[in-house]
């Protein structure tokens, strides 16, 4: 009797380790650190591991995190210097302009014409047609439209046109022509009208910019030009607007 009730016994031993030693490897978390396992912020801490923003506590091994450790100024240097430098998120979303988040951010700058009407004629230099000044609330891009019309009454014209950044002075040379967009209009026979439309895109840092749609061309003095126009919208952070 007393050997059957000692089996018995370390029976009921053997199960009852098994029910406590078995939740634990159910339970137990992944990750590079085996002391976070408990924490609330396991997930955030091994967040932080994954994108390279820390290595750990207790080097060369690294799998300790020491969670409820202090943070020396020397490590919370090493902290934000990882987090900068390694591109992890975007700085930008945290961001507000006119109460919206900064990677969603679009806002309409309309320019005036230079000119109302005719005007006559164009220079084969280039010269200035339609000009705005944009004030963007942050770094992002400019997407920029242009257009402006051409007619000629007795004779053939060959028209350029581009739109310039932060250069007010209109000069069709290759670094100018191509940096944001360009178009041609040409007229071929007396009486004709033809339009010319611009489209392009052009990084901004925060502040001032000046935007300058300008045209040249080999005219007669009857060319004329209607009604040039310039159009911009700023959207941060690169972000593309949808239609």
């Amino acid at each position: 009797m007393f050997r059957r009730n000692a089996r018995l016994s370390a029976f009921v031993v053997f199960l009852l380790a098994a029910a406590v030693i078995a939740p634990v490897a159910v339970y137990a978390a992944g990750g590079q650190f085996t002391d976070d396992d408990a924490s609330i912020f396991e997930a955030d801490i091994e967040w932080v591991a994954a994108n390279g923003i820390t290595s750990g506590c207790n080097p060369p091994a690294n799998d300790n995190y020491c969670p409820d450790g202090f943070v020396t100024r020397g490590q919370m240097a090493k902290f934000l210097k990882r987090l900068a430098t390694g591109d992890i998120v975007d700085a930008a979303d945290s961001v507000k302009l006119d109460g919206k988040a900064a990677s969603s951010y679009q806002t309409m700058v309309w320019a005036t014409d230079v000119a109302a009407g005719l005007q006559s004629p164009l220079v084969s230099g280039g010269s200035s047609w339609a000009e705005m000044t944009i004030e963007a609330p942050a770094d992002g891009y400019l997407l920029l439209n242009a257009s402006a019309s051409v007619y000629d009454a007795d004779s053939t014209a060959q028209t350029l046109w581009w739109i310039q950044m932060d250069n007010t002075t209109c000069s069709p040379i290759p670094a100018t022509i191509e940096s944001v967009g360009f178009s041609y209009a040409s007229v071929y026979a007396n009486q004709q009208r033809q339009s010319a439309a611009i489209a392009g895109a052009a990084p901004v840092t925060s502040g001032s910019h000046t935007v300058t749609l300008c045209g040249s061309g080999a005219t007669s003095n009857a060319t004329g030009v209607y009604g040039p126009s310039l159009t911009a919208l700023f959207t941060a952070s690169g972000v593309v607007p949808t239609p």
